[in-house]
């Protein structure tokens, strides 16, 4: 089991770290200790998927991650797949600047083999001086480009970039 908690803070942590390559997260954080706290947690050795339940908090350094439920997935004994939900599941985590980059969204899945990390349901990044609101948001780990798909009320993508100088909100 804990090999399995440190493939999902170090796979979740090389994600953020690829969110927004101007502004990288904490190197430091890689070698912090990954912490777990979850109301229950079951392993399935067998099927490969380690279930956490319930005020799932997970934390490496200045990463952030809370959940209501996470699952983890492997294959070969490799990391296949690490989805969340919550009400809503959010993440955050400092840049080397001390800067905080927060998001959250209904759902997140994280794909090991595609490299894509999707935010859905109402999701938001917010970093310094740039907000992106849309339904759905995909980060491509290879190519590092980020997708937003609009959807809700407004069918819409919504970004604010704020100019030099102004702190963001």
């Amino acid at each position: 089991m804990p090999v399995i908690l440190k493939i999902l803070g170090v796979s979740l942590l090389s994600t953020l770290i690829v969110v927004s390559p101007s502004l990288n997260a904490r190197e430091s954080d890689l070698t912090q200790p990954i912490d777990v706290r979850a109301d229950r947690s079951e392993f399935d050795e067998k099927a490969g998927t380690q279930t956490l339940k319930g005020n799932v908090e997970i934390s490496q350094g200045t990463l952030k991650i809370n959940a209501e439920q996470i699952a983890i997935a492997l294959k070969d004994n490799a990391l296949h797949t690490i989805s969340g939900t919550g009400t809503p599941i959010r993440f955050q985590q400092e840049n080397e600047a001390g800067e905080l980059m927060r998001g959250e969204a209904g759902k997140i899945l994280y794909d090991a083999i595609a490299g894509t990390l999707t935010l859905e349901g109402s999701a938001t990044l917010s970093q310094p001086r740039q907000n992106l609101v849309s339904e759905r948001i995909v980060f491509d780990a290879r190519t590092q480009k980020v997708k937003a798909e609009g959807g809700g009320d407004t069918g819409r993508v919504n970004i604010q970039i704020l100019p030099p100088g102004s702190d963001s909100k």
